[in-house]
């Protein structure tokens, strides 16, 4: 070879001994396309492969050219890490994967491209891979190795599941010791007699409750239904959900009264005197508000000198106080002064004229402040005077027998956790009742001695069978034995073990 000419037309002219020679080279790239990552797996949302170090890896791929044939092709490929990059390596003629091995955990980038014969490159075709560090193992005996993060985890659950079981052996432990110390005391949680004040002790009316509590915004209700139904606990409870309700518009001031004994001369005065000390109550009134409270009319007069009037000036004073008290503490709220007026039966008896003279109280423009709840068992309905009856200001809500749910709730609820109903015994007790809860605390509360008579834990049909003889036999009314008399099944009882229970009223 003695001259090589480059041409305008970007050919080669050779001239040597054997003559002149005309080369026109190809400019044509080669390409390339990475398929894989034998031993990683590909993560879509990173665009990487993932693997472990110290695993290897064989990364395949094709690549081709229009001019060249393969065989005559050259593959390069480098490694680039997160700090520094290897040189360029060929890889073996017609090689179609190219064996890795990451020996430290990190990120790492695989560039590859290809050269023809005519030295033409490809674009630098790159596959990204991120390696994680190697498992460790130890060897164990009767397991032999056992990777590390296994070991570990095993660990983990075995500490958690001891860690339950000792849990729930104490639970268990704890509840039987629980059970034990309730029979060795005679625990026994039902209420025969009273009214239910405890809110845990409460079932069955927690609808109704909900129902009054919404509508008492702006109305006034009359509870009225059968003695012993429930209506002074109902008060009680409702009390209690005013006085810890988080109304957005409304502040409540709830107060039960019993009307029972209050003579028609005394009525106003007994009202007017309620409210006041239970204002007097309130946690940080004002001192210049308790000196009000003292002035009020009532201090001044006797009981039956104090009229509708005296009680109208008396219970503006109080209002005035109550929305002064709540700009103080309940800022932006709107005072609410709820009156629970239990057995209100009462007025029945009193003269057409104070009747309306307490319908008149809740006609005054103060009276945008105050609400009541009346219960009665049956609250007379005769009028015959022109003006509207006093009742009418009321919304009337009939009390009815709890629901076989409901029973059940209240029988089983008090117990649980300590004591067991059987089917046969909750079935007998539910016929008895037929949805009175009175009696179905009654009913509870002596088959309760029973089985604590008999240190057992489960209520059996006996139990209950037994605490009906001994309602029969304390007078209980509506009483009446299933298939047998009061003195046959009151002979399966001692004297010495039957108890007495009075039945107060509710």
């Amino acid at each position: 070879m003695r001259t090589i000419v480059r041409s305008d037309d970007g050919a080669y002219w050779f001239g040597g001994d054997r003559g002149l020679f005309y080369y026109m080279p190809e400019h044509g790239k080669p390409w390339m396309t990475l398929n894989q990552v034998r031993g990683a797996d590909f993560e879509p949302r990173e665009g990487r492969w993932r693997a472990l170090a110290e695993t290897p890896l064989e990364v395949l791929f094709t690549y081709g050219d229009l001019q060249t044939h393969p065989v005559k092709l050259q593959v390069f490929t480098r490694i680039v890490s997160e700090t520094a990059a290897t040189d360029w390596q060929p890889l073996p003629p017609n090689a179609r994967s190219h064996p890795v091995l990451f020996a430290a955990p990190g990120h790492y980038t695989l560039e590859y491209k290809v050269r023809d014969q005519a030295l033409n490159y490809s674009p630098v075709y790159t596959m990204s891979v991120a390696i994680a560090p190697a498992p460790s193992y130890v060897k164990l005996p009767l397991l032999g190795s056992v990777e590390v993060r296994i070991l570990q985890l095993l660990i983990l659950f075995g500490a958690m599941a001891l860690v339950g079981f000792g849990y729930v052996s104490v639970e268990i432990f704890q509840h039987r010791r629980r059970v034990n110390e309730a029979i060795a005391r005679g625990y026994n949680p039902y209420i025969s007699g009273e009214p239910i004040r405890r809110t845990e002790m409460f079932f069955g009316r927690h609808e109704l409750l909900q129902r009054i509590v919404s509508t008492l915004h702006n109305n006034s209700i009359m509870i009225h239904g059968e003695r012993r139904i429930g209506k002074t606990t109902l008060l009680y409870q409702l009390a209690n959900a005013l006085r810890s309700l988080d109304d957005p518009d409304y502040w409540f001031v709830a107060l039960y009264m019993d009307l029972e004994g209050t003579t028609e001369a005394t009525f106003f005065h007994f009202l007017m005197e309620e409210i006041a000390h239970a204002v007097e109550k309130l946690d940080d009134l004002d001192p210049a508000h308790r000196t009000k409270l003292n002035a009020l009319t009532y201090h001044t007069l006797p009981a039956e000198e104090y009229d509708d009037r005296d009680f109208s000036r008396d219970l503006r004073q109080v209002i005035e106080i109550l929305e002064a008290h709540g700009a103080l503490h309940h800022p932006g709220k709107r005072l609410r002064l709820i009156l629970l007026m239990d057995e209100m039966d009462t007025l029945n008896h009193f003269n057409h004229l104070t009747q309306q003279q307490l319908r008149r109280i809740f006609m005054r423009e103060f009276a945008a402040s105050l609400g009541a709840v009346v219960a009665g068992i049956e609250i007379s309905k005769e009028w015959e005077r022109i003006e509207s009856p006093w009742f009418n200001l009321f919304n009337e809500i009939a009390m009815q027998p709890f629901t076989r749910q409901e029973s059940i709730q209240l029988l089983v609820e008090p117990v649980r956790g300590y004591y067991i109903y059987e089917p046969d015994a909750l079935d007998f007790i539910l016929e008895q009742c037929e949805g009175r809860p009175f009696r179905l605390q009654q009913y509870g509360l002596e088959a309760v001695n029973e089985m604590l008579r008999h240190k057992r834990r489960r209520i059996t049909k006996e139990d209950a069978l037994a605490a009906h003889a001994i309602i029969q036999l304390n007078g209980q009314p509506g009483v009446e034995s299933p298939g047998i008399g009061a003195a046959a099944l009151a002979a399966t009882i001692s004297a010495g073990e039957v108890q007495s229970q009075a039945p107060g009223g509710d």
